[in-house]
């Protein structure tokens, strides 16, 4: 149980940056601003929107208490690139309060300066919906690899299986992995695109888990597909892809789970498919869905594409327990039979009893208020999951275009 929070510091933000928090209300975002305002970047969005390069409708944009957040990603240090200005404060929201918004508790670390806090956060699966996926596979030893702070490894925890391996690169993102896995020993700084380290990885994996694995779950580095940056097809992180499968023949898990941006349907197509011929030849039947974070009960609005393949039985999707917003590609979200789910967790519901005043250091120890919401108590360790969520229960789920 926690009533202090770390890591309650937001980004610097210059006169400039400051002239844009104190022009944008709750719910705006750059068109909120003048037409001469004096900033080059605010100018480049304004001609980039004029001739069709996209809205940018979250940029510059400032929080609503009474909505999800738009997508966290790693830039909640900067005004420009998404919607991280705070619903009421003339700040960015902290760290801590975007780990929130990605449902992570307050126990959970991040480590190094704000930039690698920033990253860990954004990068992050939130653990309540790997909570919620993780609930519908039978319970093993687990294997998360790409895991970055640990997203992923936690939510399957707190679904009652063990991870007895976790990998990434980024040693901050490790370190932090570490601290938040239960057993922080099983957490390595790998490069995992060295395929003699993966298979040391995996004859380990063969030792603490002798009777097989239950899961391989990761999500391999997305920004060569993402639509927050250009679409490099060439860029050398989209083969993580492939050495995600490889790990797959390797340790023959019983379930695989892939997780990456929906994009990756369509800029990277020929990786999606390739994975699916790989994972079908195997023996897995494989199926991929676009999961709506709000409608897990998660305060953000995030989709993202889950490939799942399992070799006895077809994949289990889980329920939306909460209500979605704008669906997107809703063919490939599974569905409730619950016909007024309760409306998605706000911005409020998560950070609202963290104070307006931010820390003036990542390791000082800010205050909490009173816990109004649920989430807020989860949060806090103050309730089970269980009592957050209610049971889980299977969706159902037609994916007419997308099942192999």
């Amino acid at each position: 149980m926690t009533n202090k929070v770390d890591s309650h510091v937001s980004g610097t933000l210059s006169e400039l940056d400051l002239e844009v928090v104190r022009a944008v209300p709750p719910g705006g975002n750059w068109r909120d601003l003048p037409e001469d305002f004096p900033s080059q970047r605010v100018k480049q969005i304004r001609v980039g929107a004029s001739s069709g390069g996209g809205s940018r409708s979250t940029y510059y944009g400032r929080l609503r208490w009474d909505r999800p957040a738009y997508t966290v990603n790693t830039f909640i240090t900067r005004p420009g690139n998404g919607c991280f200005i705070h619903p009421a404060a003339e700040r960015l929201i902290t760290a801590r309060e975007a780990a929130r918004l990605q449902s992570f508790p307050d126990d959970a670390s991040f480590v190094g300066p704000l930039r690698a806090r920033a990253k860990q956060i954004g990068n992050a699966v939130p653990p309540l919906l790997a909570y919620h996926i993780a609930s519908h596979v039978p319970t093993g030893p687990v294997v998360d690899l790409f895991c970055g702070a640990g997203g992923m490894s936690l939510g399957f925890e707190l679904a009652g299986h063990t991870v007895v391996a976790a990998a990434d690169h980024d040693r901050h993102a490790v370190a932090a992995a570490r601290l938040n896995a239960k057993d922080g020993d099983a957490v390595e700084l790998l490069d995992l695109a060295d395929e003699r380290t993966l298979r040391r990885l995996s004859r380990q994996v063969k030792e603490r888990a002798p009777d097989g694995v239950a899961a391989l779950v990761g999500g391999p580095p997305c920004q060569g597909f993402s639509t927050a940056g250009p679409c490099r097809i060439g860029d050398e992180r989209n083969l993580l892809v492939r050495t995600f499968l490889t790990a797959v023949r390797l340790m023959k898990p019983e379930v695989v789970l892939m997780e990456n941006v929906p994009a990756l349907m369509w800029r990277g197509s020929a990786f999606l498919e390739e994975l699916i011929v790989a994972l079908g030849k195997l023996g897995y039947q494989t199926e991929y869905a676009l999961l709506h974070a709000e409608a897990y009960g998660i305060p953000q609005l995030r989709r993202r594409l889950i490939v799942q393949g399992t070799r006895s039985g077809g994949p289990v999707w889980p329920a939306p327990t909460h209500k979605m917003r704008d669906p997107a590609f809703p063919r490939f979200q599974p569905t409730s039979s619950e016909s007024r789910p309760p409306k998605a967790v706000s911005v409020r519901d998560a950070i609202g009893d963290l104070p307006h005043m931010e820390a003036t250091d990542l390791d000082e120890l800010a205050p909490l208020g009173d816990a109004k919401t649920n989430y807020q108590r989860w949060c806090r360790g103050l309730i089970d999951v269980s009592e957050l969520t209610g049971p889980t229960r299977p969706g159902s789920y037609g994916l007419a275009d997308g099942s192999h």
